[in-house]
Order: C-alpha cells, then sequence, then structure tokens
C-alpha cells in the first residue's frame, strides 16, 4: 500500500531490514511481535463511536500485519479492554498496558477521559495516540499525539462550516445547545458562537445540559417556543440524537448545525428520524471521498465488517497506522523510540487526504466535507 511519510530527524529503515522488539518492549529480530494497548468506549452511551474506533484500529492492524509493513514477520498485536466511559478504569487500564510492556496506547476516546489521562500518560513515557477526543491544546510531544483534526482551531472547521453554511441557509438567529459538563463541548460551544456572532447571526439563548441528560422536553418545548431560524448542536452525539428527536417531535423543522459527532447510523436510529435536517462537517466520508488511502480504507472495512465506516471507523483506523509509521521509523518497539520517532513525523497521507504535524497535532491541508441527513436516514452532501 502505497503510504508517504517525512520524518524529521528519524531515519527510516527499509522493510527487509527493519529491527523489532518483543511485547515486553525489548529490541529483538525478525518474527517479534509490538504490543500496542487500547483503553476503548466498547459498551455505554458513548459506544456507538467506541465500536467502530476499535473496528477501525484492529482493521489497520491486520492490515499492517498482512502487507509485511513493520518487516518480515513483525507484527502488531493490539490488546483492548472496556472502560464504560469512566476515566478512572481508563487509567488502570493504561498502567496495566505499561505493566505489559506496550510500545504506544491508543486512548482518549472522550474528553474526560483525555483530561484525566495526559498527567499519567506524561508521567509513564508511553506514548498516548489520541483517537477522538477533541479537547483543545491536548497534544503534547514526546507523549501525547493526537492524529485526530481539531475543528475548534482559529480559521479551523467551525469557522468554514459557519462562514458557508449560515449565509447560504439564510440564518439569522439561532439557539446554541451545549453539552456543559463536558470541557470540549463547552469550549467548543465558545468557537461556534463567535463564529455565528460573526456572521451577524443573533444567539437568542444558549441552553446548557448534562451529558446524562435523557429528557429534553423542556430544552426542545423553550426552543420551539424561541423558534429560530436553526439550532446548533454542540453537544455529544448521544445527547445531540435525542435533542433532534425532541424538537422533531415538537414540530421543529429547521435545520439543525452539528458537529461531526451525528455521523452514526446508529445516532440516526437513536433520534428516531429526528436528525433529518441535521447539517454537519467531517474530514472523511466513506461516499464523499476521492483520496487513495480512503478507497483503500472503505473497501477493507466494507469487506471485513459489511458496511460502510463512519467518521470513528476513520479515526482508529488512522491513529492505529499513526503508530505504525513510527515504529517502523523507530525500528525498535521502546516506548522512548516510538516517542521519538512519532515527534519527528511531520507529514502523513491519511482518510483525510495529506495531514500535517505540528506540535503532536494533525491538521487537514483541505477543506472537510459538508453533509445533511434526509428524512430516509441517508447522509448526501449539503451544497447549500
Amino acid at each position: 500500500m502505497p503510504r508517504r511519510i517525512l520524518v524529521a530527524g528519524v531515519a527510516l529503515l527499509t522493510a527487509v531490514t527493519s529491527a523489532a522488539c518483543s511485547s515486553s518492549a525489548e529490541s529483538s529480530g525478525e518474527g517479534s511481535t509490538y504490543l500496542v494497548g487500547f483503553p476503548a468506549l466498547a459498551s455505554g452511551p458513548a459506544a456507538f463511536a467506541g465500536v467502530p474506533i476499535v473496528n477501525g484500529a484492529k482493521l489497520a492492524v491486520k492490515e499492517i500485519n498482512d502487507s509485511g509493513f513493520l518487516g518480515e514477520g513483525v507484527k502488531i498485536e493490539l490488546k483492548s479492554g472496556d472502560i464504560k466511559s469512566d476515566p478512572a478504569q481508563a487509567i488502570a487500564q493504561y498502567r496495566q498496558y505499561v505493566a505489559d510492556g506496550a510500545s504506544a496506547i491508543l486512548c482518549c476516546g472522550l474528553s474526560s477521559e483525555a483530561g484525566a489521562l495526559a498527567p499519567v500518560i506524561k508521567q509513564s513515557k508511553v506514548p498516548g495516540i489520541v483517537t477522538s477526543a477533541i479537547l483543545p491544546g491536548l497534544a503534547e510531544p514526546p507523549y501525547v499525539f493526537r492524529p485526530v483534526i481539531i475543528p475548534s482551531e482559529p480559521g479551523g472547521l467551525y469557522d468554514q462550516f459557519i462562514d458557508d453554511v449560515v449565509p447560504a441557509a439564510g440564518v439569522r438567529t439561532a439557539v446554541l445547545v451545549v453539552t456543559a459538563d463536558n470541557d470540549g463541548m463547552a469550549k467548543d460551544a465558545t468557537i461556534w458562537e463567535a463564529a455565528l456572532k460573526r456572521n451577524g447571526v443573533n444567539v437568542v439563548k444558549r441552553i446548557n445540559t448534562q451529558s446524562a441528560d435523557t429528557n429534553y422536553t423542556q430544552a426542545a418545548t423553550e426552543i420551539q417556543s424561541l423558534n429560530p431560524d436553526a439550532v446548533v448542536s454542540s453537544m455529544l452525539g448521544t445527547p445531540s440524537a435525542l435533542v433532534a428527536r425532541a424538537l422533531r417531535e415538537r414540530g421543529y423543522e429547521k435545520p439543525i448545525l452539528a458537529n461531526y459527532g451525528v455521523d452514526s447510523a446508529k445516532l440516526y436510529e437513536t433520534s428516531g428520524g429526528g436528525l433529518r435536517n441535521t447539517i454537519f462537517f467531517a474530514p472523511f466520508h466513506a461516499e464523499q471521498t476521492d483520496n487513495e488511502v480512503a478507497r483503500r480504507f472503505v473497501g477493507l472495512y466494507q469487506k471485513e465488517y459489511g458496511s460502510l465506516p463512519d467518521m470513528y471507523g476513520a479515526q482508529g483506523y488512522t491513529a492505529m497506522w499513526l503508530v505504525a509509521e513510527a515504529l517502523k521509523a523507530a525500528g525498535d518497539g521502546k516506548p522512548e523510540a516510538v516517542s521519538t520517532a512519532l515527534a519527528g513525523i511531520s507529514q502523513l497521507d491519511t482518510v483525510y487526504g495529506p495531514v500535517s504535524y505540528e506540535g503532536g497535532q494533525a491538521r487537514m491541508k483541505a477543506k472537510a466535507t459538508y453533509l445533511q441527513w434526509s428524512t430516509d436516514g441517508k447522509i448526501a452532501g449539503w451544497t447549500g
């Protein structure tokens, strides 16, 4: 599989001569195995994202191992556990993988988990690769790296999205709904609000909700009475779907603007079709892509799992390939060597297209795709 990597200060080794290491992170020769741990969101309210993230990571491991990417007989072993959305369990599992001799650890599906784990990662000095958390400022080489595209950066995806969609959709008033106890969503809300106001939109109300909420009747009733041109959702995936359901049940049929957390067929089912006419952006979408890495990923995922991958599957796949690139560049499974290799990666071809890495944070070179849920549960490109 053709993949391009530019590395600063790290010598690339060929597949034949790559040194490898065992799961105890000791250097060894041909036929050895690197251990990668993954405290995952395999159950609970975030499983709609956590399960495809794990699937994407497993698919990448299969592809890496089957292709001999790391050298003759050199494999990655992925150990995955279920943290059940509990940061304490994430910390416990992370420490166990460190004790087991992991070369690197995938982590941090949620911002709350990321905030709790970041100090542990830095202390352990075993690199952590963030799979989906969007908490600002999280990446910190040489130990914390994030291949996730962060939409809240100045001039980033939120700003681009609002600048493009709001004028085209004629949005002049909006209500902002926020998962206020999630640091990532709360901080994103300030970006949404600033972008809306910059485009002349009157944010008539900000409604704060909690991540554990399941009943959004009051919020939906209030929104309906205010009758804004659009509802802007700075929320986690499940709450966003439940708010959409409550809104549509009360007759509100105007657009909902959301982050890529709603890019999930399971969430559309959770919303009871309420996500219809929800417009969102995505760095990757299986049916709206034209780059070689993405096309290969979609084909492999569909063959392996019998369905098209969503944004979360792409995140797991991308995170694992980042680890593989670092392992190959390092030629060594010791965490310190992998950390050095990760810090030296400056550019990669990914499912998002070419990305650059600055301070351990991935940044897209292309513009995101704008998408919309239809009334029949299909996603189509939004063209305004």
